[in-house]
């Protein structure tokens, strides 16, 4: 391994350690804001719903990159700049909040009615109800989906060029144009987000077998 190669090497684990930062960041808040959000859209609380109905149709029908852009570039105007790395993570999380709300919706609204009707018959409250039986059987039911966002969540970490965010595809591209070296470069950066996504999805699998409810078959 040449001098040059270790060099090359270790910049752009030092961007994929970047990456992995803001998705990190980005993909908490996005599973937080919609499983929350998610639940008010379950339980169809007035205003409040619709609202979060509203927030989820713009955020999911309008491209990643001008959100970013808009975050950067357009809200200084309004009196508030965000930093590149504040932008990376918070553009992450919005655009994953709206996805991970109609999953967990979704997962909520795929219990089984009558678990919560005899919940509420032992004299459980409808918040209890909610929080002991919805909440869990809806949340494992949403995992599939919600590991396939959260993966979808850290490859568009890439958009985050745009801003000048030096993640590891910011990395690979100033590096080629040093190097000209386009396959070396952009191959072992292929490689690292499909290690990592293929983690992610690894993780998920284990924790559908962790909480999986024994008789209902075993995740394969």
């Amino acid at each position: 391994m040449t001098p040059n190669f270790t060099n090359e090497l270790l910049v752009l684990l030092d961007g994929l350690g970047r990456t992995l930062l803001v998705s990190g960041i980005g993909i908490t808040l996005g599973m937080a804001l919609g499983m929350l959000m998610g639940a008010a859209r379950h339980a169809r609380i007035p205003v409040l719903s619709q609202l979060i109905a509203c927030y989820a149709n713009l955020f999911r029908c309008t491209p990643l990159l001008v959100q970013v852009v808009m975050l950067y570039f357009a809200l200084p105007d309004l009196g508030v700049k965000l930093s590149p790395f504040e932008t990376s993570w918070l553009a992450l999380g919005l655009w994953g909040a709206a996805y991970h709300t109609e999953i967990f919706r979704a997962g909520f609204g795929a219990v089984n009615p009558n678990e919560v009707l005899a919940a509420r018959a032992l004299g459980m409250s409808a918040p209890r109800a909610f929080l002991d039986i919805t909440v869990p059987l809806g949340a494992r039911a949403a995992i599939p989906a919600a590991t396939t966002m959260a993966i979808t969540q850290f490859r568009s970490s890439s958009f985050m060029i745009a801003v000048g965010y030096q993640e590891l595809t910011y990395v690979a591209n100033r590096m080629v144009a040093d190097t000209f070296k386009v396959f070396q470069v952009f191959g072992i950066a292929a490689l690292a987000y499909l290690i990592v996504s293929n983690v992610i999805a690894m993780a998920s699998r284990r924790l559908e077998k962790a909480v999986a409810v024994p008789g209902l078959g075993a995740v394969k």
